[in-house]
């Protein structure tokens, strides 16, 4: 063979392994991915530990909760929404089918009936059931579960205003103190908590409290009306997985 010969065959070689090696680092997960696969690998992993526990189930999807959004945060997430739904001070009782059976082997609390998590990160809304007989995925969500918060935040602020000088005026008028109006021990009650970074807006959407077309049978403040629209953006993309 030529030097010339060997000189080509060197150069066609090169060509190939550089070429080879352009490939395999495009191919590569980027970091921000690979981060962000971590901790939701790292979310599931721990609502595993968790359900593996024989605790009580009173309260059991609230501890989890505050478990993953501990990970979540860790992670750089500061932004968190939680939704509870169930029936405060109910009982579930037996189908007529079921008298008579062993009890199903898991059952969730009647307060803790529909349980999740929404989270923003990187402009990305992602969510998770909190299911307390098994785990359940990690999904995309609809930016507009969390975006409702935002779009109508003075109404939130009016609602926290209010209560806090609810609180005031009766600290300071211990003996002509008012009262909120009467609610029912039994009833579906919708819990919301939101975390914004530092910042936590939590309140509780009792059924019983509202007409079917979702106007406040007391209270009559906007800020309570678009309460119960959060609830209902939120049941509707729940209902919808």
């Amino acid at each position: 063979m030529t030097k010339e010969k060997i000189l080509i065959l060197a150069v066609l070689i090169g060509d190939m392994l550089l070429s080879s090696f352009h490939s395999a680092e495009v191919n590569l997960p980027s970091p921000t991915n690979s981060k962000q696969s971590g901790y939701i690998v790292a979310v599931d992993s721990l609502t595993n530990i968790y359900l593996a526990k024989n605790t009580s189930p009173h309260n059991r999807m609230w501890n989890l909760h505050q478990i993953l959004v501990n990970r979540l945060r860790k992670s750089g997430v500061d932004t968190v929404l939680f939704y509870q739904s169930g029936c405060f001070g109910c009982e579930v009782l037996p189908t007529r089918d079921e008298m008579g059976k062993p009890s199903r082997s898991c059952q969730c609390a009647e307060d803790e009936l529909v349980v999740c998590l929404f989270w923003r990160d990187k402009g990305k809304t992602f969510s998770k059931k909190l299911d307390c007989c098994q785990n359940q995925p990690v999904a995309t969500a609809k930016p507009a579960i969390i975006d409702f918060y935002f779009q109508n935040r003075t109404h939130f602020q009016a609602g926290e205003k209010f209560f806090r000088d609810f609180e005031a005026y009766n600290r300071n008028h211990p003996k002509a103190g008012k009262f909120l109006p009467p609610t029912s021990v039994h009833d579906d009650v919708d819990q919301v908590l939101f975390y914004l970074d530092k910042k936590r807006v939590q309140f509780q959407v009792r059924k019983g409290e509202f007409t079917s077309s979702g106007n406040p049978r007391y209270l009559r403040y906007t800020w309570k009306r678009k309460q119960w629209e959060w609830t209902k953006l939120i049941e509707k993309s729940i209902a919808k997985k």
